[in-house]
């Protein structure tokens, strides 16, 4: 008794060139699907305050031209898009607020 679906090789030669085409694609696509996005911004360039955020504390609000506090090293001034309030995260992601190096002690 012959089972159903492809009888024969031929028959399933003819779906490869199909197959091959999707696995291109896919595989095309999947680094810019995979990899999160970061937009840095340096625009702003001066300090509010001389003092250190804590980790998730405002470091920017939204429409000022000034940060309010310097994120400690290895975190980054974030906000989901330009206008929204920025916080000191771990994550590279999003909407970067480029902070610019100081020669304050506890920081560094």
């Amino acid at each position: 008794m012959a089972r159903p679906g492809l009888q024969t090789p031929r028959a399933a030669l003819q779906f490869l060139p199909s197959l091959l085409l999707v696995v291109m694609v896919l595989a095309m696509a999947a680094p810019a699907m995979g990899a999160p996005r970061s937009l840095p911004d340096q625009s702003i360039r001066s300090y509010i305050s001389q003092r250190a955020c804590w980790w998730n504390e405002l470091c920017k609000e939204e429409f000022q031209p000034m940060f309010k506090c310097r994120c400690p090293k290895f975190s980054y001034c974030r906000s989901p898009g330009k206008y929204y309030n920025a916080r000191c995260a771990m994550s590279s992601t999003g909407y970067i607020w480029m902070q610019p190096e100081t020669r304050w002690s506890l920081l560094s």
